[in-house]
């Protein structure tokens, strides 16, 4: 019992950057890891605001369960008896006062719900990235969208492109600068094609014709898009929308003449660029007196870590960001700094 407390105790100081009440709730270790950050399940269970009843099948511990279940009924079912017990616990933990609990294999359920949130579990002994490798498997939600209006699944960030289904919605979530999670959007809750969005603001972007972005060489800005942008192939529609350009047709750096004034990318100002040879770039640093303090990369071989300790460039210069690229077939190195940092010098 004491080694099961202290295990509990360790696995609720690290849910404190999921929940905000982890410190209340129950948890195992791979529940955790799979549950849905809570500002994450709160922007779902707002974009489900219109529907009445819903069913949360393959629950796990409540992470979604404690947003969904806000002022309506839920049907949280379980393979899992002992995840079961937690979500129900969870859910007390966050008010919520009309939840039915399943205990089931949900692929022999028929969910009776205004709309079903299914998070399929993606991990055994490994991570699964293949839709047919979750369980259930993704084409088992043909069958649920037979019997309920609006679906909503769960998937991982990097499923692959040709497993996501047509005729559905597919939104990439980022949080804190990663992206969290995919999700699914079958029926009425589906109103695109693709978007894109940033939490906890709810910044949205969508999918929109238009004409082809063009691809040219830097100007005065380097502009990193947010990964969610990235998975969710809406480039061109972010550097039409802050007049930007492509550097090139498969790295997803974007360049313009402007800072950029948009939530959806980090904006760098230009210092020069190179082609990338190691004993230039150390030298164009140390001419310049500055300090590789952030290193990013876009297909480029090199890790960062691994390329800071190459280049051997001692702490004290003015803080530099270098982002990596290849530009065709060549490497190439950006010297920026930080807009913000470049404004403040100004």
């Amino acid at each position: 019992m004491c080694r099961a407390g202290l295990a509990l105790v360790d696995l609720q100081r690290r849910a404190a950057d999921k929940f905000a009440r982890a410190g209340e709730m129950f948890f195992d270790r791979e529940g955790l890891e799979m549950a849905t950050r809570e500002e994450v399940a709160r922007y779902r269970a707002w974009r489900l605001r219109e529907a009445g009843d819903v069913a949360d099948l393959c629950c796990g511990i409540g992470g979604d369960l404690v947003a969904l279940g806000q002022g309506r009924t839920v049907w949280a079912a379980d393979a899992d008896r002992r995840r079961l017990a937690m979500a129900r616990h969870n859910g007390e933990v966050y008010g919520v006062e009309r939840a039915h609990f399943v205990a089931a294999d949900v692929q022999t359920l028929a969910p009776k719900a205004d709309a079903v949130f299914i998070d399929p579990a993606r991990r055994s002994d490994r991570r699964r990235r293949r839709g047919e490798e979750y369980s259930p498997p993704l084409s088992w939600i043909a069958d649920v969208r037979r019997r309920v209006p609006q679906v909503v699944v769960k998937v991982g960030p990097a499923i692959p492109e040709q497993d996501l289904p047509g005729a559905c919605e597919v939104e990439f979530v980022s949080s804190s600068g990663q992206c969290r999670e995919g999700v699914l959007y079958f029926g009425a809750c589906a109103t695109t094609s693709r978007r894109a969005t940033l939490l906890p603001n709810r910044h949205t972007l969508e999918s929109a014709a238009g004409p082809e972005v063009s691809v040219a060489p830097p100007g005065a800005y380097i502009y990193d898009p947010d990964p969610a942008v990235v998975r969710s192939h809406l480039l061109d529609e972010l550097a039409r929308q802050i007049d930007a350009w492509k550097l090139d047709p498969h790295i997803a750096y974007l360049s313009g003449d402007a800072p950029g004034n948009s939530p959806f990318i980090r904006s760098y100002r230009l210092i020069c660029w190179q082609p990338f040879q190691l004993k230039k770039l150390r030298q164009t640093l140390r001419d310049q007196g500055l300090y590789p303090r952030e290193i990013k990369k876009r297909g480029f071989p090199i890790e960062p870590p691994e390329l800071q300790r190459q280049l051997r460039i001692p702490k004290g210069g003015h803080p530099a960001t270098l982002l990596l690229a290849r530009l065709g077939e060549k490497p190439a190195v950006f010297i920026c700094e930080s807009a913000a940092n470049s404004a403040d010098s100004m």
